[in-house]
């Protein structure tokens, strides 16, 4: 029995290699987030380059003091889930539960295949070994796709990104290094998380799955490699340059053949 387990999480979903407990009350919830798991699983293991299917446990606990209490840590300022990177787990409240479970399950996941394929490590305070703008964009490759408004969303996402290069206000890689939901201004923010997601979709595009098979054999391998040198390696780009790339793929393309898979 896992050690994240409360006394309420009485019932266990369990699906190809995932895992999901929860209180009875909750069997929807959990429904939701296994099915959304298997859904996702091609697209998880194209983008990662998997040969198994990802394991992965979820907890649907009750509120977030059961979260401290089960973990015996505090959460932080911010902090409102408990991704578990050594035990592939995440911890979610459904007191206060996002707005699609299966979502935050599947972006979750992915933070933890990504951390793992590359030796993550975090060098700074919200600051790890890869730019946040790449790991950001690349783990919420598949989560920004499920929904019923997904296909909305990043039409609008692309739409503000377009208008933002019209007027030259897109956002440098070099000021996207840290993570990109600590930029104090909330439409900066917003825009460079869009931006974070279209500029690994444009990656993905030209590389298809073989960018981060690349990049994470060369960081995985190298535990002291700088990120920028393993990414010039894969696509013979440095940052600015593939900004340049970038910005030019936003001021031509069309937008749903920019969001389409």
């Amino acid at each position: 029995m896992s050690k994240y387990i409360s006394e309420t999480l009485s019932q266990q979903f369990e699906l190809r290699s995932y895992k999901v407990f929860f209180d009875i009350k909750d069997s929807l919830q959990a429904e939701e987030t296994l099915d959304t798991l298997d859904k996702s699983t091609k697209s998880l293991m194209q983008i990662f380059g998997l040969t198994n299917d990802p394991v992965f446990e979820v907890y649907l606990h009750p509120n977030f003091s059961t979260i401290e209490r089960v973990t015996q840590k505090p959460l932080a300022v911010g902090e409102n889930q408990r991704i578990i990177f050594d035990d592939n787990a995440l911890l979610l409240s459904v007191q206060n539960p996002p707005k699609s479970l299966g979502a935050e399950a599947v972006r979750a996941l992915s933070y933890i295949i990504f951390n793992k394929g590359v030796k993550e490590r975090e060098i700074g305070i919200r600051q790890w070994r890869t730019p946040s703008w790449l790991r950001e964009g690349i783990c919420h490759q598949i989560s920004a796709r499920i929904g019923p408004d997904s296909q909305q969303n990043l039409l609008n996402a692309w739409g503000t990104l377009q208008e933002a290069q019209k007027v030259e206000q897109l956002i440098k890689p070099n000021l996207m290094m840290k993570s990109v939901h600590l930029i104090p201004d909330p439409t900066r923010r917003a825009l460079a998380v869009n931006q974070s997601f279209f500029m690994a979709r444009l990656l993905l595009t030209i590389y298809c799955d073989k960018f981060f098979n690349r990049y994470s054999t060369l960081m995985g391998a190298l535990e002291d490699m700088d990120a920028q040198a393993a990414f010039r390696q894969v696509t013979n780009f440095d940052y600015d340059k593939f900004f340049s790339l970038f910005k030019d793929w936003v001021r031509t393309e069309n937008a749903w053949v920019a969001i389409s898979d």
